[in-house]
């Protein structure tokens, strides 16, 4: 099956069309810490989270990322120690570990796909990957590619979840290393992003203040 365009893909739609609700589930998003203990996630509800997830935009299509979802009560045990004691992954019920690549190991297969699809010819094709792959020559950028990229796919987790009257929030407080060690990772793969996600427990508290745009946005120069 292509990387580029997964088979689940469900619409098409024009970059000029409106779809403000969208942008609700922007403005209404947050992060929240109030789970249901007794209720679980089920393997459709989890694969639909990935599968949007991973329609996010990355690097020329590469897609440098895995998500590995821990569900076994021992095991989430574990992550909490390794999360600093943050009980509410375990109350949870799924705790989503977005893991980066930090090599272009998809490079062969996703500019394949951009040659057979048109959008370059072979030779500029091969080109644009050499490029591509050069620019993952050293370690900092390889670990910059891989949390940038993978951070994209995070809040597409996140908004996924908000959009299905989960309860979501995102974490990078935790024991990078022992993580990835936890999880079996190669050392091409580095942990991004904790995802605690489950059914919602009930209300959370206000949210906190956020910046103005007055104080965020600048024009022209900063």
């Amino acid at each position: 099956m292509a990387i580029g365009r997964s088979e689940t893909d469900e619409t098409d739609v024009a970059h000029g069309e409106e779809i403000p609700e969208a942008i609700r589930a922007i403005r209404t998003r947050r992060s929240g810490h109030n789970f249901d203990p007794d209720a679980e996630l089920d393997d459709e509800t989890l694969e639909g989270l990935i599968r949007d997830a991973a329609l996010a935009p990355s690097s020329y299509n590469l897609q440098p990322w895995e998500f590995v979802a821990v569900q076994d009560d021992d095991r989430l045990d574990e992550v909490v120690e390794l999360a600093y004691g943050q009980e509410h992954v375990k109350e949870a019920g799924t705790a989503i570990f977005v893991v980066g690549h930090t090599e272009p190991e998809t490079a062969d297969r996703v500019f394949e796909e951009w040659v057979e699809a048109g959008r370059f010819d072979a030779e500029t094709g091969e080109q644009v990957k050499e490029q591509t792959v050069a620019g993952y020559q050293s370690e900092q950028a390889g670990r910059d590619y891989a949390i940038r990229n993978a951070s994209l796919a995070a809040e597409n987790l996140l908004l996924s979840a908000h959009a299905r009257g989960l309860t979501a929030t995102p974490m990078s407080g935790f024991d990078f290393e022992g993580v990835a060690e936890f999880l079996g990772l190669p050392d091409d793969k580095i942990p991004v992003v904790l995802v605690a996600v489950g059914p919602s427990g009930g209300d959370e508290p206000e949210r906190l203040p956020r910046r103005d745009v007055d104080e965020v946005l600048h024009r022209e120069h900063y």
